[in-house]
């Protein structure tokens, strides 16, 4: 166990909430701050599968972001509170309970801690809310948000969350703001039926996409979100990036993990788009499933790449190459059955 706990402004934090901890990073940054020693209280939904936190000691209070009696509860005698809980995702349908959770509920947690008298709140918004860049160039945390026009949800709604919280940073709150971007590593449940590593086992994706992508290991956002929480400035929000790949060169990560050969052609930007307005009509009309949805398709032709240099200046951030984190994802998905071994031969593990 490390000699200290994490602290805020000097201060050490003894005692936290989670909110979203029987998530995917959740459950990552949970065990991380246990082997701190510090004192984790959960709020869980009461038909959540907690199954990512078997064997870490935590006190659960059940409850959601809609239910105020539940968060009061919750954020009574807590020194800091990670707010990770939201909605992911790129179905149309969603859209409204996306508002709910990534706006609405945001919007309560931070009320509510200032209220409380919470010493600190980190908030997990996303890249999706910092916006993409028109080329090549990265862009950072000062970049003007540009998804508007494009009316995905996801990206509008954790915009919202982030405004939502620096109204209460404007009425006294000591807040911060997190960026991490497109996540791998071992623990995603999403990872399953449906998921882009599963499609691409399996053959089922025949091109790269264009455009980029910034990827990163679950475990050094993590890393980053407590150092965030530790140092990082009241207001501000930092990026927790990793690698920025063309979709080709990601493909080509993925499939050499596997043993496999890429998809030979990369579709052009303009046809991947056209082929996303398509997929948005038909998405109206039959609900689509990723990995690929109208919106998905639609924004997977830019640029979304990031610079984490400010993460790194000011809370002595650093991220891994990007193979060790997919490989240990596929070790874990083949140890949970998610997928079938003998439709990837040439796959071993190391």
């Amino acid at each position: 166990m490390p000699a200290r706990l994490p602290t805020c402004g000097g201060v050490a934090l003894e005692k936290v909430l989670v909110t979203g901890a029987t998530g995917f990073v959740g459950s990552v940054l949970c065990r991380r701050l246990a082997d701190y020693g510090m004192e984790l209280r959960c709020l869980v939904r009461p038909d959540n599968d907690a199954s990512n936190l078997i064997g870490l000691e935590y006190e659960r209070i059940e409850g959601s972001l809609e239910d105020e009696s539940s968060l009061r509860k919750a954020l009574q005698g807590v020194d800091g509170v990670y707010h990770l809980a939201a909605l992911v995702s790129f179905r149309r349908r969603d859209a409204a309970a996306m508002r709910s959770i990534n706006v609405d509920g945001t919007a309560r947690v931070a009320r509510l801690a200032r209220e409380a008298g919470v010493e600190r709140l980190l908030y997990m918004s996303s890249i999706a809310a910092v916006g993409h860049s028109r080329d090549r160039c990265p862009i950072d945390e000062t970049a003007d948000y540009n998804f508007g026009p494009w009316k995905i949800p996801y990206c509008d709604t954790k915009r919202g969350g982030e405004l939502a919280v620096l109204a209460e940073v404007d009425r006294g709150l000591d807040a911060v703001i997190v960026n991490p971007s497109s996540m791998f590593g071992p623990g995603d449940r999403r990872k399953a039926e449906g998921s882009l590593l599963q499609a691409l086992a399996y053959d089922k994706i025949p091109f790269c996409p264009a455009g980029g992508l910034n990827v990163a290991d679950v475990r050094d956002v993590a890393a980053g979100t407590i150092a965030a929480m530790e140092r990082g400035r009241t207001g501000e929000r930092y990026i927790l990036g990793g690698e920025n790949l063309t979709g080709r060169q990601l493909f080509t990560k993925i499939a050499g993990v596997l043993g496999k050969r890429p998809p030979r052609f990369t579709l052009p930007g303009w046809l991947m788009r056209s082929f996303g307005q398509a997929l948005s009509l038909v998405d109206a009309v039959r609900p689509l499933e990723p990995p690929m949805t109208g919106a998905l398709a639609r924004m997977a032709p830019l640029w979304m790449w990031y610079s984490s240099d400010k993460a790194g200046r000011e809370l002595g951030y650093a991220a891994w190459p990007i193979e060790m984190a997919l490989k240990e994802t596929f070790d874990w998905m083949f140890d949970l059955d998610l997928l079938d071994p003998d439709r990837i031969q040439a796959y071993g593990r190391v």
